[in-house]
């Protein structure tokens, strides 16, 4: 797996100043609270509610960062209802004429949610590891460039 991009403003701040490396700026979307799809079952939309409010003064999500914070719900509603399933059917059964026991499929579609779950989790910064791999920072009323900014830094460390 390769490794993730490092935000333009990251870069310039350790030091980088050659233009290949340093790239476009990046798109900075307005800090606007996304709309809970329509497609969103009761448990999921629960979820969406308990946690829209948490990373919005985290300062993690945008409008544009809707259908993440979606997905993770999508996953929550899922392993929620996995979970119960296989509660009242059990983890495993009993196939063919010689007794061999096999795993359910809910099993595989469970793990498939909580992968599910981390990997959209990661993306919004849900999560202890998450977090310590992001830095955020709320945006201001202020209209300052923070590629500029970076970029004042950078040539003023040297």
């Amino acid at each position: 797996m390769a490794r993730p991009r490092k935000p333009i403003a990251l870069r310039l701040i350790e030091g980088e100043t050659r233009p290949c490396r340093v790239g476009m700026p990046e798109p900075k979307p307005r800090p606007l609270l996304p709309d809970a799809p329509r497609y969103l079952g009761k448990q999921a939309r629960t979820r969406w509610r308990e946690l829209l409010p948490e990373l919005d003064y985290c300062g993690v999500l945008t409008r544009i960062d809707g259908e993440v914070l979606a997905g993770y719900c999508q996953a929550y509603e899922q392993i929620c209802l996995l979970t119960a399933k296989l509660e009242k059917t059990g983890r495993t059964y009993q196939v063919g004429t010689n007794g061999a026991w096999a795993a359910r499929p809910e099993v595989a579609m469970l793990n498939r949610a909580w992968d599910d779950i981390r990997k959209f989790g990661a993306e919004l910064g849900i999560g202890a590891a998450s977090r310590s791999k992001i830095e955020v920072k709320k945006q201001d009323d202020s209209h300052e460039d923070p590629v500029a900014k970076a970029i004042a830094v950078a040539s003023a460390r040297k």
